[in-house]
């Protein structure tokens, strides 16, 4: 089985989501276009367990709305932040998402060069990784 990046499984649990709202998902890039963007990332984490397959990584979601639409910009933020925070343990991509904790809360960012407004929010998580070969770790 493929291995895929965290930011993946967080745009599958918002992709039900986004289908109804308009709004697109981008992993990795912030383009241009369209205004209506949620931008999310892998950046990094906390120490993974050398012993056994558990994994603290981090996530930061960016989003961009329409040019003056800081109030629906918001919104979508707060709505990101609703569906992803405190998630139902389940098993997302091979891994098992245990929990979705948020550090700090959002964050405006201000406006970007097309005087878009920007939020941001950084989540931690804590994964049990798929068992890979060649692994010095256990699985729990």
């Amino acid at each position: 089985m493929a291995e895929w990046p965290h930011s993946a499984g967080a745009r599958d649990l918002l992709a039900a989501h986004v289908n109804v709202s308009g709004w697109t998902i981008e992993i990795g890039s912030l383009p241009d276009s369209p205004n209506k963007l949620i931008s999310i990332n892998d950046t990094g984490g906390l120490e993974p367990n050398p012993k056994w397959l558990l994994d603290y990584p981090t996530l930061q979601i960016m989003v961009r709305g329409e040019m003056n639409g800081y109030l629906d910009t918001f919104r979508e933020a707060k709505a990101v932040k609703d569906l992803l925070l405190g998630v139902a343990s389940q098993d997302i991509n091979g891994d098992r998402w245990v929990s979705v904790l948020m550090n700090g809360d959002l964050a405006y960012l201000g406006l970007d060069d097309s005087s878009r407004s920007l939020f941001s929010m950084n989540f931690s998580l804590i994964i049990e990784p798929q068992s890979v070969l060649n692994s010095n770790r256990f699985a729990l």
